[in-house]
């Protein structure tokens, strides 16, 4: 038994929930192509192994201005997606319906 790291960097369609900003809870779509839902279902997995986990982050455009940090062991994110407004005017309209 001792400390392990693991460490993804990936490209591709990520950023579950876009609707959510910053200091709110991200709990996931559960699709099962969403890769941001993987991910937690990665760190749902070592936890009920008995692991201890510490430390478990998805990082979106982590090299630009705005980047987007979802804590995966809190729920919790950081910042807030650009397009946000877009995703809470749609869901406006579409609870109207």
């Amino acid at each position: 038994m001792g400390e392990f790291q693991v460490t993804v960097v990936a490209v591709g369609g990520h950023g579950c929930e876009r609707d959510k900003g910053d200091g709110e809870t991200v709990i996931g779509c559960e699709r099962r192509d969403c890769v941001d839902c993987i991910a937690r279902e990665y760190v749902r997995r070592l936890r009920r192994s008995s692991a201890t986990v510490s430390k478990a982050e998805i990082h979106h455009w982590p090299h630009e201005p705005g980047a987007v940090l979802d804590n995966l062991l809190t729920g919790e994110r950081r910042g807030s997606f650009p397009e946000r407004e877009q995703y809470l005017a749609y869901k406006r309209t579409e609870t109207k319906a």
